[in-house]
């Protein structure tokens, strides 16, 4: 099954009992091929340009799923209706936009998750690297106090001196 949809023009100069009938005519075309289709009625709407002397016309649109024979049965009786001004059927396809969007969404989701499985081990490091210290520094007892250096303030005055010279 395929789905397809077509587009029709009825002159708006029908009843609105035989517009009905031709409407449910054309839906039971499908639906005998074991197919099923939904109707719109866009109703009465004027034409781009004059067909058959008529500024105004009918508009049904009609999706259907449907074997690959239908259409062409479709477009025959319509052929033969002359309350049909124009038609149009159309294959639908799967838009490969839709797919490459898809594809493209998917690897943002796979870098996301893959930046926040990064994020939590370098969380995770930093936390045992600092249960580590804690663990060291309480394990540590000082015994005596480190000795710190005086620095003569005599030895920056001598270094300058040298270079003057």
């Amino acid at each position: 099954m395929t789905d397809y949809e077509i587009l029709y023009i009825l002159s708006p100069k029908l009843e609105d009992a035989a517009r009905e009938e031709l409407i449910e005519r054309f839906k039971k075309v499908v639906e005998s091929a074991g197919g099923n289709a939904e109707v719109v009625k866009w109703g009465v709407r004027k034409l781009a340009y004059k067909i058959n002397f008529m500024s105004e016309g009918f508009y049904v649109l009609m999706n259907f799923t449907a074997s690959e024979d239908v259409p062409a049965e479709l477009e025959r009786q319509m052929r033969i209706t002359d309350a049909v001004m124009r038609f149009i059927v159309t294959k639908k396809i799967e838009n490969k936009l839709t797919r490459a969007e898809e594809a493209r969404r998917a690897k943002a989701a796979e870098k996301a998750a893959a930046a926040a499985a990064a994020a939590k081990a370098r969380e995770e490091a930093a936390l045992a690297a600092a249960q580590q210290a804690e663990a060291q520094a309480a394990s540590e007892t000082p015994a005596e106090e480190p000795a710190t250096e005086e620095v003569s303030a005599e030895a920056p005055a001598e270094a300058t001196e040298q270079t003057a010279e």
